[in-house]
């Protein structure tokens, strides 16, 4: 049986645990990459690069050594788990090892492209749901979808596949990636997911891949074309405390000169696919090798090293003062300009154009979010 608890005192609990966890940094949730093998191959995944037979066969973690690493969270005080890929169900041993996760009492969100998900799989969530199910819409027809997926007859699965989860009222979660593909049905996309009975939610960001290939980035919105999806889904943005920023926002510049400025390494572990343990998905070193060492062990050992690295030049992201508006990542820095301090140009040109937008409407009801 599951009891239902209120959004607003889940809010409250949840700000609560977080707000004294960061205090602390102490790490209350963890995303774990069951799997990089996906049946599908979009354009825009980060992860695909993984995708192959062997690299799969060869660096997986086995079933063993998930469970143990999932005693050993359990043993730090994690509670929210994110079971994530890839596709979680190419994962062969997935039914166990989310089965073994849900009676150590994680609080457990997965991440699909739900086109894998048959009645059964559908009927075994419901016997034993997830705190929630979290999947992404490309398209409002098979042509468009289809083509961001590179897989032939994926959008009638994926309609199934949250046919299946909605019958049986588990809790979804639909997101959209803005992007070249799409642009010009993000207004049916938005009426596609409506009309299951689910709010829309838009994201513009879109990064290189884990091995540093650039190619998805050129699936990107133009920065004019991000700050005009802003501004055409900013009443639906679910984020209010983002809007509640954007309203108030004023250029300032950073209080310290971490290049880690967005919580790194204080509330949040990372464990890939091949079992290395980092500060978040897209930060590659420094990683802590769980097959050598415990969890306890990585996070002692990379978090520190995260909160301590701090700009060494004179790189204008060091000062800048609408760095609260931009998405730029050192890592991606990394892979885009080959230097972690200096400005993605993309994210950089979007971050000046929000913040000229915030600007202009100071005194107007709203603000948007990006992303």
């Amino acid at each position: 049986m599951t009891i239902a608890i209120p959004a607003q005192e889940y809010k409250e609990f949840s700000r609560a645990l977080h707000g004294d966890a960061g205090k602390d940094a102490k790490v209350v949730n963890a995303t774990i990459e069951l799997t990089y093998g996906c049946n599908l191959h979009c354009v825009h995944c980060y992860t695909d690069c993984y995708n192959q037979p062997q690299l799969i066969k060869e660096r997986e973690l086995p079933y063993e050594e998930v469970i143990r690493i999932l005693d050993q969270l359990h043993d730090e005080g994690v509670l929210w788990i994110c079971f994530t890929g890839g596709e979680i169900f190419m994962q062969q041993d997935f039914f166990d090892i989310y089965l073994y996760a849900k009676d150590k009492g994680f609080l457990i969100t997965l991440f699909t492209n739900v086109t894998m998900i048959t009645k059964k799989i559908a009927d075994f969530l419901a016997e034993h749901p997830p705190f929630s199910v979290s999947t992404s819409c490309h398209g409002a027809t098979e042509e468009t979808f289809d083509k961001v997926t590179q897989v032939n007859g994926s959008f009638q699965c994926f309609k199934e596949g949250i046919r299946f989860l909605l019958e049986r009222n588990l809790p979804v979660n639909v997101k959209t990636k803005a992007m070249t593909l799409n642009k010009h049905q993000l207004d049916e996309i938005k009426a596609f997911i409506e009309g299951l009975g689910l709010k829309c939610q838009v994201s513009t960001d879109i990064y290189p891949r884990l091995n540093g290939d650039l190619e998805p980035c050129e699936y990107r919105l133009s920065p004019d074309e991000v700050i005009a999806v802003s501004e055409q889904f900013a009443n639906d943005c679910e984020h209010k405390e983002c809007q509640a920023q954007h309203a108030s926002w004023e250029p300032m510049p950073p209080p310290d000169d971490r290049l880690y400025r967005c919580g790194c390494g204080t509330t949040q572990v990372h464990i890939s696919a091949w079992g290395k343990l980092g500060a978040c998905t897209f930060v590659g070193q420094p990683r802590a090798d769980l097959r050598k060492t415990s969890v306890a062990e990585g996070i002692a050992e990379v978090f520190p090293l995260v909160r301590a690295t701090t700009y060494q030049t004179n790189s204008s992201c060091r000062t800048c003062h609408v760095h609260r508006l931009c998405h730029k990542m050192p890592s991606i820095a990394w892979a885009e300009n080959d230097d972690p301090e200096q400005p993605v140009e993309h994210f950089c040109q979007v971050a000046f154009k929000q913040a000229d937008r915030l600007e202009a409407m100071k005194h107007n009801k709203g603000g948007g979010c990006h992303g």
